[in-house]
């Protein structure tokens, strides 16, 4: 009779057993306090993205006291379950001077390590730190590269770095045209980055990509 109890206790508990995307639901209608229990439930099972979002609980202060150190936590613990989003965050955090985590060179480890693994904004982040030689010496080919990976999954503002690298001729032969070409949808939208490269180099008297198509990215995805 016991061990038929306890293996319909087992069930019963099972069965109540909320998903992260129901406690994420949860959490955006009724609040943080109405989640945080089941995201630790989630924690229990080392449910990667339950652990995630309370770091960013704690991170951001959502309707609790705001914790960076116990945000760490729990960021370290997803990146190390492999987590991307947390080990980017990761090095977000060792970019922040507001923190007493900053440190350049473990925000471009963390960095290096989504990148990758394909993680678009850490391979635009890495394409920064090459482009600027922050950290390393700047390589303008490599840097373009990891741009164009970001710029592949659609990491829209890595195609305004590509633009500023085809129009600057850095790694890269000057192509007017096809820093117009990268440039443009962003232009449109008004990304600060892609107006200034579009304005500095007059990029609108060049709608035509004229140069040589080497390689195999020579356009932005949509």
């Amino acid at each position: 009779m016991k061990k038929f109890v306890l293996s319909l206790f087992v069930l019963v508990t099972l069965s109540n057993a909320m998903t992260f995307e129901e406690v994420y639901t949860i959490h955006k209608v009724q609040g943080t306090m109405k989640a945080l229990g089941y995201y630790k439930e989630l924690e229990k099972d080392n449910n990667p993205k339950a652990i995630h979002e309370l770091g960013i609980i704690y991170l951001t202060g959502d309707g609790i006291a705001k914790n960076v150190n116990k945000a760490y936590e729990y960021f370290t613990k997803a990146s190390n379950l492999g987590f991307l989003e947390s080990t980017y965050v990761l090095g977000k955090i060792h970019l922040s001077k507001s923190t007493q985590y900053y440190n350049l060179v473990k925000a471009y480890n963390f960095f290096v390590d989504a990148a990758n693994k394909g993680h678009a904004k850490a391979q635009m982040m890495i394409g920064r730190f090459l482009l600027m030689g922050e950290i390393v010496d700047k390589d303008y080919e490599k840097a373009l590269h990891y741009f164009k990976l970001a710029s592949k999954q659609k990491e829209y503002e890595a195609n305004c770095y590509i633009a500023y690298m085809y129009a600057a001729g850095m790694g890269v032969f000057p192509n007017f045209g096809r820093a117009h070409v990268f440039a443009n949808d962003e232009y449109q939208k008004g990304n600060k980055l892609c107006v200034k490269v579009w304005n500095d180099y007059n990029l609108g008297k060049y709608p035509k990509d004229d140069g040589w198509k080497i390689g195999d990215y020579n356009e932005p995805v949509k």
